[in-house]
This record gives structure tokens, C-alpha cells and sequence, in this order.
């Protein structure tokens, strides 16, 4: 018989020892057969003759077995099916080395149950397996990337059918284009798009998408009309067409733009500062961050950045930059618009300023220390004498010397118009000089401070204790006069005529005379005048006077008598000046006239009385200040009587009556200003009138009226 002794194995080992002796007891007791007899008996091959023959001599097991293994496996397993789907519709591929056409046949006809057509050049083998399930889904995307390996695409025809064909005459007729929507879904398999672009340029598009397309995918453009036209698998025209949606954004709403206005330096300095700054527009750190476009014409920067913080980095940089005296910049026009003054002023101010007028009053001009070895400063000139015409004087090209300080100095030409019309000037000027002619401007064209000046003139009879007039009175009494150096804050050009009130005394002397009826109110205007300029009252008549007599000889008329007119009345001029700690100076000019008969020659004209005064004082806003001194003095002698009789020395008093009129007066000027530095403080003065007159209208209308005449009625 055969035996299987298996190598190893524990119950092996048992059953060695057991079958030996089994086989050594059966081989003792049987009996011997003869060859050629009948009956059942063994034949012992050789192999099993020596077999035991090892076993007697005690040879190893190990070097006596020959073991032969098999590969392991007892029952043949089922291959593995290729696509294996679970119960959520999710799909598992499995191909190994599996021809291109069963995987279309797999894929397309019997999961996709689509119809296709498959070009006899198409062809290969492919092995694919998912470790995953994947969704039913994305087999068609699978299976174009697999066509896309072996160099053939899927095309879908209009009818459903699918067609694949080699890469290579994939849309040579076989295609129609379609327009690319957003949110249209894209066909499957192999398509050519048209994408308009809206935002950015086709070329530049084609620029960003050319290092995204595949071999089956291409990129054409059409400049003309902006469109993309993509071609591609469906999966590959989703990525293009997703990237383009990305880019073709309105990115003009999306940049910040800041447009910055040099005042003092030339644009292109300012610029190359910049890049200097922050490196070279094309490869510094800011390169394609920022844009710098400098505007020549506009002398601006335009900085392009789709950061917003840049443009406040930028505009802090450019205000360190333009400066005054940091660089040229070429001369351009300015117009200042004048708000106080008079345009054609403010021109003579500057022209005056900085013509050669001005170097009369300057040290000897020598070379300014910043100027290089060498160099000479450029001296004043105008290019037409001031006085040709009014042309000229309101425009002045000027060349200002550098000096030692004591005057201003201006590079360049500067020219100045004054546009009465608009009240404007017109200058032109480079950035720096303009800043400095700007300064002056903008401190000599301020809001002119107003004065409202009361005043009132009176006349007082010089009578009793009056009769040396009022400076002695009040100087003999409550007063302090000029001559008193300690009174503060009154200046006057004409010793013992002005006064200075230094108590509300002078308020009830004043009232008093009034009362006795020896104060009498010649005129008391209020005017409101702007601060330096002369403000003028003349309540008056005009008197004609007899000025020249002519004789002509052989005329009919005889005699040429020439007539001119004279101001009479009360005239009175002043001009305040206002300092900063708020007192004001006056310039007063007072006049007071009136027309009497002539006496003194047999001239018929009337002869013109006047009293006047002019002095220059100084005092606090809303403070009274008195101007006196100017007394008059009329004696009047008159007889009245019988004819002849009344006229007969010594007894003609007798026979009629004489009269002795011996009049003195004084005038007196009381002046207070009050200065309005604002609308508010205008605004109360007016105020405070209205209440007056509303008084004065009330005190009018409770006093009775006399009945008028029986005449007037009837009229």
C-alpha cells in the first residue's frame, strides 16, 4: 500500500513508531507463500523494501520523507466581478489590464445604459480599481479620463448617442459650439464653449488658463469680440470655466484708487522718491501690489491698490514729501480768490514785496551759503516800469534776490494779476513760491474788524464857575488832564485840548448843564466803520461864497463875480485802528461851522465861523473819551432909541436903550468806540438801537399832541 507521511506534526510523530510495529508484527507471523502457489499474498516493491531496511538501521525521518506542497487552496473562489454596486447606488470599479472597449461597454452600456459608438482607432488596455465606492455620478467622468489616457475622447451627439473618437479629430466637425451660461449645466463628454468675458481682456484670460489645459483641452481666443472659446471633457471645461468666473470679476469696483495733488514738487520727483522707497514698481516688494501713474499734466499721482491701507501708507509719504523748498516743479497758474481785501491792493502789496523797490532797503546782497562755489543769486527786476500804464501795474514779473534774511526771496520769475472784475489774482508761480506767496496772502486777506464809533458834539455856556471853560474846571476839580502824565491810555497831538475821563463824574456835570439850559447838542451821529479806513459825517449846508470879482471892461455885464460853495455844519472825520489787546487809535478831524454876515468889509458874502481840531488818540473799546477846548467868544453891541437923539454922547442912553452881549461857549467832542470783532457783538448793537428807538416811539406816543389850527383842519 501507499503511504502519506506528512513532514511535521505531533500526531505524525505518534503514529510512526505504531505503524512500524504493525508492519514488522504482520511481516513475523505471515506465513511464507510460495511464488508459485495460489492463495493471497503481498508483493514488497523494492522502495518499500528499502524503506524498512532504513528504518531498521535507525536513519533520521527528516532525511527519509519528501514532502510536496500544494498551493493551499481547496475550493476555487468566483472571480471578482468588475463593477460591484451596494445598496446606496455607489459604484466600485475594478479592471485589471482590461481592454479600453469592455470598460466602455461596462461603464457606458451596462451601468450608464447610454448608446454609443466606438472609432475602430480608439483602443488599449487600462487598469483601474477604486478603493472606495464612488457615486453613479462620477462614472462619466471616470470613464472620460480614461479615454483621456489613452488618447481619445467621448463626444455626444445630438440624438444621445455617444461617439468615442481619437483626441486628435475630436471638434474638426464634429462639434457645435454652445455659449457657457452661469448655473447651465455642462453637457457630458467632450464640448467646445464660448465664454464671453465681461471684466478682462480675452488675451490676458488666455494668459492665466494656458498653464491649466490638458492635452485634450485647448484655449482659442477672439480678440475682437472678447470671447474664450474652450474646448474639452466636461470635468475639464467645469475647472477652466470655474477659473474664469474666478478672474473676470469687476475688479475696477474691487481696486482703491487715490489721486494725489502736488502742491511743491514736481510730480516725476516725487515719483522717483517713491520707487526709491519702496523699490522698483516691476520687482520691488510692492510690485503688482501697487500702481504709481504720475499725471504730468495734473501734476498728480494716480496709486492704484487693492488694498486700502496702502492708500493711506501712500498719501503719509507724499505729505512728507511735498513740501515747500523740497524740489521744483516748473511754474503753473494759480487763482486766489480774494475774500476780504481788494484784489488789486493785495497785487501792489506783493509787487511792491518783491520788485527792486525793495532792495534799496535791503543789506548789500551776498551769496547765500547753500549755493555751490561759484554761483551767483539771481537779482530783482521787473520786465516793464510800474508806471507805463495800469496793465503794468498789476503785472509784474519779478526776480528776487537772495538776501541776509531781512527780505524775501523767491527763485523764480513770479507774475501777479489783479482781476478786479472777480476780485481775484492770478499768479503764476512754481509750487514752492506759490506757498510762500500763499503764507503772506492768507495773512494779509483776513476779516476786516469793525468800529462803531459814537459821537457826540456839544456846545456849553461858559458861565459862573464855567467861565475859564471846562479843562480848568475839571482840572481844578475831578478831572485829571493831558498835562497829568499819569493819565493812562490817551494820546494827543494838541497839549490842553483833549481829556481823558477817569470817573462818571463828567456824566453828571453834563447833565447838570443840560438842565440849566447851558448844554446844548449840536450833533451826535454814530457811524460804523471798517478797521484803518476813514469814516466821514458832515450834517451841514452848503453856502455859496463869493470866491473872485473880475471887471470887464466894454460888456454890457460890468462885473464877473465868481461863486463857489463851502461846506458848513458839523463835519467830522476819524480813522480807527485796532491793535490785538483791543484798544483803537484814532485819527480825528473835527469841524464845526456856520455862515454869518460880514462885518469887517463891504464884500456881500457871508462870512464862514469855524472851530476845528485834529489829534490822534488812543483808548479802550467802549470807553468815552472827551476832546475840548475850543471856546468862542461874540460880543454883540447894540443902541436902540429915538433918531439922533438916542445916538448923542454921554446923555443918549437917555432917549433909547444899548446893549452889551458878551457870549463865550465851548465845544466839546465826546467819542466812544466799540469794537464788533464778530457777527454776534454787530448783532447786539443793533440791538441795543432798536431798543432806543422803541423807547423813543413809546415816549412819543403817550405825550398829548396840541389840537392842530381850524385852517389845517379845513384843509
Amino acid at each position: 500500500m501507499k503511504t502519506y507521511i506528512p513532514k511535521t506534526g505531533r500526531t505524525n510523530r505518534i503514529a510512526i513508531p505504531v505503524l512500524l510495529a504493525a508492519l514488522i508484527g504482520g511481516c513475523a507471523t505471515q506465513p511464507a507463500t510460495d511464488p508459485s502457489g495460489g492463495g493471497n499474498h503481498e508483493v514488497v516493491t523494492a522502495e518499500e523494501a528499502k524503506l524498512v531496511a532504513d528504518t531498521k538501521a535507525g536513519t533520521p525521518v527528516e532525511d527519509r520523507y519528501k514532502l510536496f506542497y500544494g498551493t493551499g487552496v481547496v475550493v476555487k473562489p468566483s472571480e471578482t466581478p468588475p463593477v460591484i454596486g451596494d445598496a446606496s447606488g455607489n459604484l466600485t470599479l475594478n479592471f485589471e489590464g482590461a481592454d479600453l472597449r469592455e470598460v466602455v461597454r461596462t461603464i457606458l452600456g451596462d451601468i450608464l445604459r447610454e448608446n454609443y459608438i466606438v472609432d475602430p482607432r480608439v483602443g488599449g488596455s487600462i487598469t483601474l480599481r477604486t478603493a472606495r465606492p464612488i457615486p453613479r455620478s462620477a462614472a462619466m467622468h471616470t470613464l472620460e479620463e480614461v479615454l483621456r489616457m489613452n488618447g481619445a475622447v467621448m463626444i455626444r451627439e445630438g440624438d444621445g448617442v455617444f461617439r468615442i473618437v481619437p483626441a486628435a479629430t475630436a471638434g474638426k466637425g464634429n462639434t457645435t459650439p454652445q455659449i457657457a451660461e452661469s448655473g447651465k449645466p455642462l453637457p457630458g463628454g467632450y464640448s467646445i464653449q464660448i465664454v464671453p468675458l465681461r471684466h478682462i481682456g480675452v488675451v490676458d484670460m488666455a494668459k492665466i488658463l494656458e498653464p491649466l489645459t490638458g492635452d485634450t483641452s485647448s484655449v482659442r481666443v477672439d480678440p475682437l469680440r472678447n470671447l474664450l472659446i474652450l474646448s474639452g471633457t466636461q470635468l475639464q471645461l467645469r475647472h477652466l470655466i470655474e477659473t474664469v468666473d474666478m478672474f473676470d470679476v469687476d475688479w475696477i469696483s474691487g481696486m482703491s484708487v487715490g489721486l494725489f495733488t502736488l502742491q511743491s514738487v514736481d510730480v516725476n520727483t516725487v515719483n522717483g522718491e517713491l520707487e526709491k522707497l519702496f523699490g522698483d514698481k516691476n520687482l520691488g516688494p510692492l510690485a503688482g501690489i501697487a500702481r504709481v501713474v504720475p499725471l504730468e499734466r495734473l501734476n498728480a499721482l494716480l496709486i492704484i491698490s487693492p488694498q486700502p491701507k496702502l492708500l493711506d501708507l501712500a498719501r503719509t509719504w507724499i505729505e512728507r514729501l511735498d513740501r515747500p523748498g523740497a524740489g521744483g516743479g516748473g511754474q503753473r497758474l494759480y487763482v486766489y480768490q480774494v475774500q476780504n481785501g481788494k484784489a488789486e491792493n493785495l497785487a501792489g502789496l506783493l509787487n511792491e514785496a518783491f520788485s527792486s523797490s525793495a532792495k534799496a532797503a535791503q543789506v548789500k546782497v551776498k551769496t547765500p551759503p547753500d549755493l555751490a562755489p561759484g554761483a551767483t543769486p539771481a537779482e530783482v527786476k521787473s520786465a516793464k516800469p510800474a508806471a507805463n500804464s495800469e496793465k503794468d501795474a498789476q503785472f509784474a514779473s519779478l526776480k528776487i534776490a537772495y538776501g541776509t534774511g531781512e527780505s524775501v526771496g523767491l527763485p523764480q520769475d513770479v507774475r501777479i494779476i489783479a482781476d478786479k472784475d472777480n476780485n481775484a489774482l492770478l499768479i503764476l508761480a512754481s509750487p514752492a513760491d506759490y506757498d510762500n506767496i500763499e503764507s503772506a496772502l492768507r495773512k494779509l486777506d483776513v476779516a476786516v474788524r469793525q468800529v462803531l464809533v459814537e459821537v457826540t458834539i456839544a456846545e456849553v455856556s461858559l458861565t459862573d464857575e464855567l467861565t475859564y471853560g471846562l479843562e480848568w474846571y475839571f482840572n481844578k476839580g475831578n478831572g485829571k488832564g493831558l498835562l497829568d502824565t499819569g493819565a493812562p491810555g490817551l494820546t494827543s497831538l494838541i497839549p490842553g485840548f483833549s481829556y481823558s475821563w477817569l470817573s462818571a463824574d463828567y456824566g453828571a456835570v453834563l447833565n447838570a448843564l443840560a438842565k440849566d439850559s447851558r448844554l446844548k447838542i449840536v450833533s451826535s451821529p454814530h457811524i460804523t466803520v471798517a478797521d484803518n479806513q476813514k469814516a466821514k459825517i458832515q450834517v451841514g449846508d452848503q453856502v455859496p461864497t463869493l470866491s473872485q470879482t473880475q471887471s470887464v471892461e466894454g460888456s454890457a455885464v460890468g462885473i464877473i463875480n465868481s461863486v463857489q460853495y463851502t461846506e458848513t455844519g458839523v463835519l467830522l472825520d476819524v480813522t480807527p485802528r485796532v491793535n490785538a489787546s483791543g484798544q483803537v487809535t484814532m485819527e480825528i478831524s473835527q469841524e464845526v461851522s456856520n455862515a454869518t454876515q460880514t462885518t469887517t468889509s463891504d464884500i456881500d458874502s457871508p462870512t464862514i465861523q469855524k472851530r476845528t481840531a485834529n489829534s490822534t488818540v488812543t483808548v479802550r473799546s467802549g470807553e468815552t473819551i472827551i476832546l475840548a477846548g475850543l471856546i468862542k467868544e461874540q460880543k454883540d453891541n447894540g443902541n436902540q432909541g429915538l433918531p439922533l437923539l438916542s445916538k448923542i454922547p454921554l446923555i443918549g442912553g437917555l432917549f433909547g436903550t444899548q446893549t452889551w452881549k458878551d457870549n463865550r461857549t465851548e465845544l466839546i467832542i465826546l467819542i466812544t468806540p466799540h469794537v464788533l470783532l464778530s457777527t454776534p457783538d454787530a448783532a447786539a448793537i443793533t440791538k441795543e438801537y432798536r431798543k432806543r428807538l422803541s423807547g423813543l416811539e413809546s415816549m412819543l406816543k403817550s405825550v398829548e399832541l396840541p389840537p392842530k389850527p381850524a385852517a389845517e383842519k379845513a384843509q
